[in-house]
C-alpha cells in the first residue's frame, strides 16, 4: 500500500472528522483535542491541526476562548447562503455531468436510489439519507470532470448534511426529485436534470427552514431570479 503523503494524510483526517460531524458523532459544542485525536487516528498532531483548519474554513468548527476548537452549531442565517450556492453550483455540475454519464453511471445511480427508498423506514434514516443521497448526486457531479467544482460542492454539501441532521425530513418530495433527476440522466437531458436538482435543493431548504415558502430579498432570491426559478406554491 502506498504511504500517505502529508497532504493526503491531512485530507484523510479532515474527511474522517467531517464525516463524524455530519453523522452527529461529534455534536455541536464538542471539543476537538489534538492529542486525543492524534492517538486515536494514529497520526502526529500536524495533520490533525491542518485538518481542523480545513474544517474551520468550511464553518464546521470554531475556536472559542478558554475552550479551544469546538464543533460549530447550526446557524439558521447560514442556511440561506449555503442553499443559494448549492443551487448555483450543483445545477451547473448537473449541466456538465449529464452529457458525460455512461450507462454504468446511470445504473449506479439507479441502484443507490433503489437502496435509499428501500431503507426509508430505518431508525437512523437521517444518517442513511445523507450517505446515500450524497452518493447518488456524486455520480452525476463527478461525471462533470471539474474537480474544483466538485470539491466546492462537497464542502457545502457537508454543511448541509450536518444541518439536516437537526430536522426530521421524511418528506417523500426527495424521492420525487431523485426520480426526476434519474429520468433526465437516462434521457441525457441536462437541462431537466439541472432544473430538478435546483428544485430539490430549494424544497430541502424550505423543509429545514420550516417558516413558509416566502423568499426574502438576498442571495437566495438573487440566485433564483438568475436561474429563472419560480418558487412552487
Amino acid at each position: 500500500m502506498t504511504p500517505l503523503t502529508p497532504r493526503r494524510m491531512t485530507d484523510e483526517v479532515a474527511r474522517i472528522l467531517r464525516d463524524r460531524i455530519v453523522r452527529g458523532e461529534l455534536p455541536a459544542g464538542s471539543r476537538l483535542e489534538l492529542a486525543t485525536l492524534a492517538i486515536e487516528l494514529g497520526v502526529s498532531r500536524t495533520p490533525i491541526r491542518e485538518a481542523i483548519l480545513q474544517l474551520e474554513t468550511a464553518g464546521l468548527v470554531q475556536r472559542q476562548p478558554y475552550r479551544g476548537t469546538v464543533v460549530a452549531g447550526v446557524d439558521p442565517l447560514r442556511l440561506e447562503e449555503v442553499t443559494a450556492l448549492r443551487i448555483d453550483l450543483e445545477g451547473r455540475a448537473a449541466l456538465l455531468g449529464v452529457p458525460r454519464l455512461t450507462d454504468d453511471d446511470v445504473a449506479r445511480m439507479t441502484a443507490i436510489l433503489d437502496e435509499l427508498e428501500a431503507r426509508h423506514d430505518d431508525e437512523d434514516l437521517a444518517t442513511v439519507f445523507n450517505e446515500l443521497n450524497r452518493a447518488f448526486h456524486d455520480v452525476l457531479y463527478r461525471a462533470a470532470g471539474a474537480p474544483v467544482l466538485t470539491r466546492l460542492i462537497e464542502t457545502l454539501g457537508a454543511e448541509a448534511d450536518r444541518i439536516r441532521l437537526h430536522f426530521d425530513l421524511r418528506s417523500p418530495l426527495a424521492e420525487v426529485f431523485h426520480r426526476q433527476i434519474l429520468a433526465a440522466c437516462r434521457d441525457r437531458d441536462a437541462d431537466a436534470a439541472a432544473r430538478a436538482t435546483r428544485l430539490h435543493l430549494l424544497e430541502s431548504y424550505f423543509g429545514m427552514r420550516n417558516q413558509g415558502r416566502d423568499v426574502t430579498p438576498g442571495i437566495l432570491a438573487d440566485v433564483l431570479h438568475e436561474q429563472g426559478i419560480v418558487v412552487p406554491e
